[in-house]
């Protein structure tokens, strides 16, 4: 049976939870690989993030509770997509941070 997330109400995401989220550089930069693909679901595997399995949870978990991602357990792993009500909550932040951040690049490591 796949593992149930629990995802904040809209009405319930916060602004300040929002930049602590955006606040690391790899969180950002996924943020920003969802945002190129806004509709679709990503392994959690294929996001070239540093660290431990259990820091990449750590990362999916503060963007998932800060209301940026929706995240969906398949059983055998985890899927990642932009959440898609986020805009009606903070309308252009996400254009904001793409603009600033640039494209996507395809791993999430090295200098940018």
């Amino acid at each position: 049976m796949p593992l149930q997330l629990s995802h904040p109400p809209l009405g319930d995401i916060q602004l300040d939870a929002v930049y602590g989220a955006l606040s690391d550089r790899h969180r950002r930069l996924v943020v920003v690989r969802l945002a190129s693909s806004p509709d679709e679901e990503v392994p959690c595997s294929t996001l070239d993030v540093p660290g431990s399995k259990s820091t990449r949870s750590y990362h999916w978990k503060v963007l998932r509770e800060a209301g940026l991602i929706v995240q969906r357990s398949t059983g055998t792993g985890m899927l990642l997509r932009l959440r898609p009500d986020f805009e009606e909550r903070f309308p252009g932040l996400l254009d904001s941070l793409l603009r600033l951040e640039g494209p996507p690049e395809g791993s999430l490591e090295g200098p940018r």
